[in-house]
C-alpha cells in the first residue's frame, strides 16, 4: 500500500473518532428539549428576571421591543429538537419579566398582569 494513502487514512479515521467523541460529550452534557421546555412552562406567573435566568441560564440574545417602551425581547437557547427558542420580555433595570413565550410559534406562556 502507498504510505502517504496510509497515512491520509490513518488521518482521517483518527479525525472522525475525534468528532465523534467531542459530539457525543456535548449531547451528553446539554438538556434534552422537553426538560429545557417542561422547566420554562413550571416558571410561575411573575416570576422576576433573575429567577428566569436561574432556570434557563443566561440569555444569548437581546432585541429591543418594538411595542414596548425600555422593554428588551431576551432570547434563550434551546436544543434544537425543542423547535425554537424560549423568548423572555422583560424591563432589565427593573427586572419585571413582561412575558414568556416557552414556544416559538405560540401565545406567550404567561404575561404580567400589572
Amino acid at each position: 500500500m502507498n504510505r502517504p494513502a496510509l497515512i491520509v487514512g490513518v488521518g482521517l479515521l483518527v479525525a472522525l473518532a475525534v468528532v465523534t467523541a467531542v459530539g457525543e460529550y456535548v449531547r451528553q452534557r446539554l438538556p434534552a428539549g422537553e426538560d429545557k421546555l417542561a422547566a420554562c412552562r413550571a416558571i410561575p406567573t411573575g416570576s422576576s428576571l433573575a429567577e428566569v435566568m436561574a432556570v434557563l441560564g443566561p440569555p444569548f440574545a437581546r432585541q429591543v421591543s418594538d411595542t414596548v417602551e425600555g422593554a428588551v425581547w431576551l432570547e434563550f437557547s434551546t436544543p434544537v429538537a425543542s423547535g425554537g427558542r424560549i423568548r423572555v420580555a422583560a424591563h432589565e433595570s427593573t427586572g419585571k419579566v413582561l412575558a414568556l413565550r416557552c414556544s416559538p410559534d405560540g401565545p406567550d406562556t404567561w404575561a404580567a398582569t400589572d
